[in-house]
């Protein structure tokens, strides 16, 4: 699950910036049309993986995901040739498809399921740093081939080894279920498409409305980053800062994964929430190399953990069988902020400067913190 992150993220979340980067430097192409691509692609992914939950539950997850790479790699590689905003936003949206059944949903669910005691935070740091290594090593190399060969020629590239690396791996590697194991299919009559009962919830609906406006944040940084850091610092500083974002976003995780063990989950998210408030601030106002650097290394200890941190509370909140169906459902709910995030910051950027935009993310942060809060206690259903 390492390597199909890796890959995923690496063609798919982290390479969004690069993607928009290129194509806004077309003339039929502006900022805010590929922005708004890119949060139809979120919003597509999060409505699709509801449907990605029942199946992983019913049919091998290798298949799952072998379907999803032949529909993501076969949009990315038709990415290059569009001629028109439509054909991005088309397969943009299709990519979402694609990317929703190779990506989280599938792989915090492989976790959950073979990781059943106080390890599994650290087993979840580890398979979900797949998604910050494919931006330390695919990204940086995608925009230099991006540059020197141009999107037309580059993307069919992407878009095969999307498909052939990512359903090999799964395949040969992947089981979805410890031998011996009771399944989820296992426990009875056929339950709704939905968990009606855990979505009601207060824990659920507080968090998923913090993780709306968390995601929204930070997903709309990543997205502009290299356009923010750019003007007020140069290409070199703006390319370097992707791969800087993973690498802190890689070690706050494992430290995280370690943390968590030992530390209560809750105030843990908390004070993440906090280092993204503080890390967007800082990339506001940043208008030097040194300012640029420092808000991407804050910015980026927060990241692989506020990720990571979701499954790990929703699984401990409503156990491992409701897992997939929970976690699709706050997957879809927090796509809002995903969607919105790239889009909105867009906006605020021709209207008025990317330091209005990340300012304004900032602040989102300290909003999600105290609607988070408000949310309560997680109870655990495993203990």
């Amino acid at each position: 699950m390492f390597l199909i992150l890796t890959i995923s993220s690496g063609f798919g979340f982290y390479n969004m910036s690069v993607y928009m980067n290129a194509l806004a430097a077309k003339p039929e192409f502006a900022v805010a049309d590929i922005s708004a691509a890119t949060a139809l692609m979120f919003l597509v992914s999060g409505i699709t993986g509801l449907g990605v939950a029942p199946l992983i539950e019913r049919y091998d997850i290798r298949w799952v995901m072998t379907g999803g790479a032949a529909v993501g790699g076969s949009s990315l590689a038709l990415m290059g040739v569009a001629v028109d905003t439509s054909q991005v936003w088309a397969l943009y949206a299709v990519f979402g498809f694609g990317n929703a059944a190779v990506s989280l949903i599938p792989g915090t669910t492989i976790v959950t399921r073979w990781f059943p005691g106080p390890e599994r935070s650290v087993a979840l740091a580890v398979v979900s740093t797949g998604l910050s290594t494919g931006g330390v090593v695919l990204t940086p190399i995608s925009a230099v081939v991006i540059r020197d060969l141009g999107v037309e020629l580059a993307l069919p590239w992407f878009g095969l080894i999307f498909f052939m690396g990512i359903s090999a791996v799964a395949l040969t590697l992947v089981r979805g279920w410890p031998e011996g194991t009771k399944r989820g299919g296992d426990i009875g009559a056929p339950r709704p498409w939905l968990d009606w009962h855990a979505v009601r919830s207060r824990f659920f609906v507080g968090s998923g409305i913090a993780y709306i406006l968390i995601m929204g944040a930070q997903v709309g940084a990543i997205a502009h980053l290299i356009n923010h850091l750019e003007k007020v610092a140069g290409f070199a500083t703006a390319s370097a800062s992707v791969s800087v974002l993973a690498v802190t976003s890689i070690v706050g995780r494992l430290l995280g994964g370690w943390i968590v063990t030992r530390f209560p989950i809750r105030l843990f998210t908390m004070l993440n929430i906090v280092g993204q408030w503080v890390g967007l601030t800082v990339l506001a106002f940043a208008d030097d190399r040194f300012s640029a650097m420092g808000g991407t290394v804050l910015f980026g200890f927060t990241v692989g953990n506020l990720l990571m941190l979701q499954p790990l509370l929703l699984v401990k909140a409503y156990g491992v069988l409701r897992y997939p169906r929970v976690y699709s459902a706050a997957y879809a709910l927090t796509t809002l902020g995903v969607a919105g995030g790239p889009l909105a910051l867009g906006l605020l950027y021709q209207s008025f400067s990317y330091t209005m935009s990340f300012g304004v993310a900032g602040v989102c942060s300290i909003v999600a913190l105290f609607i988070f809060y408000s949310a309560g206690p997680v109870v655990d259903v495993e203990t």
